[in-house]
């Protein structure tokens, strides 16, 4: 049977039992209330659709926080996370590349470029100077000086050509180039990043310590996304709730101490009220009379002090007694 509905028939039981009381005893001069131990349990779902592979948690064993609960299948989410990285690196060369300018070997072949260009102009200018000097002395038209000194100047320019080459290839890109390979490296991080994210959900740990109650799902069977695999009972998420008449709720208030008895414990047990339900429980007839006004209930509820050997003496679902 679903625990919900077993909690709803302890609700009902205790309700009755209660009402039976009342309608034996007068309510004002009871100090004694029936309730009954309840667990908040934490149902543990599966954040995405899949396999389990991995279901290694039993009912009634205790866990740590960190320790895993179960896994889903995860090929895919392995293989888009090797992509991502992939894309990350191909992204960091681009990037290196836009910033590191040209290659070493073609900046060596445009030294030597240089060296041969500065050869070449220093041999121009060698012959200008002889020409210029025959042409000087008449032994040589004009248009001999002429010609060596376009020779010379073409000479000169194309070095200048070559050292600016050299510049510009030690250079790198230009900055639009730089910032949008930047901004694809991280595009592609943030893709690896989510990558990793997506693989992580296929591998759900505990995030409390305490007991598992019950698993839902096992290795070998297919669970859907939000669908609890395993429901879990921390340490101290025992609940006390009983039931008190109208006219006594004046005599409680939140944060108030109680003591809780049952068959089978070693003495009572302290506990701290924290919740008074504003809606009876029990409503009676239309006609709010005396008599009737006596039968509502109403669910307070308590919780435990943080005490181990107190709630190891408790079990959901057991009736107990409390006292003032």
């Amino acid at each position: 049977m679903p625990k919900s509905t077993i909690s709803q028939l302890h609700r009902l039981l205790i309700i009755s039992i209660t009402s039976s009381l009342l309608a034996c005893s007068s309510p004002e001069q009871s100090n004694e209330f029936v309730g009954y131990v309840e667990a908040e349990l934490l149902y543990i779902a599966a954040p995405q659709s899949g396999w389990i592979t991995d279901s290694p948690v039993q009912a009634g064993e205790k866990i740590a926080a960190g320790q895993v609960l179960f896994q889903l299948e995860q090929l895919q989410q392995e293989a888009q996370v090797k992509e991502a990285q992939a894309r990350l690196a191909q992204a960091k060369a681009q990037e290196r590349n836009s910033l590191t300018g040209a290659r070493q070997e073609e900046l060596d072949e445009l030294t030597a470029q240089q060296r041969a260009a500065q050869v070449a102009v220093d041999l121009a200018k060698s012959e200008q100077a002889r020409w210029n000097k025959i042409v000087a002395q008449g032994l040589a038209p004009e248009a001999t000086a002429t010609k060596v000194n376009a020779d010379y100047a073409s000479s000169v320019a194309k070095l200048h050509s070559i050292n600016a080459s050299i510049e510009v290839a030690r250079l790198g890109a230009r900055q639009e180039l730089i910032n949008s390979a930047d901004a694809a490296q991280h595009a592609a991080q943030a893709v690896v990043e989510q990558a990793n994210w997506q693989l992580a959900q296929r591998q759900t740990k505990s995030t409390v310590s305490g007991q598992i109650e019950e698993v839902f799902y096992r290795s070998g069977e297919f669970v859907a996304a939000g669908k609890p695999v395993v429901a879990i009972l921390p340490k101290h998420a025992l609940v006390v709730r009983f039931f008190v008449a109208e006219a006594q709720l004046s005599q409680f208030s939140v944060g108030q101490t109680i003591q809780i008895t049952a068959d089978g414990i070693d003495g009572p047990i302290a506990a701290t009220l924290f919740h008074i339900n504003r809606t009876a429980e029990f409503t009676p007839p239309v006609i709010y009379d005396q008599q009737t006004r006596q039968k509502l209930l109403f669910m307070l509820e308590a919780r435990l002090k943080n005490n181990d050997d107190d709630s190891s003496q408790l079990r959901p679902g057991l009736p107990v007694t409390v006292q003032l």
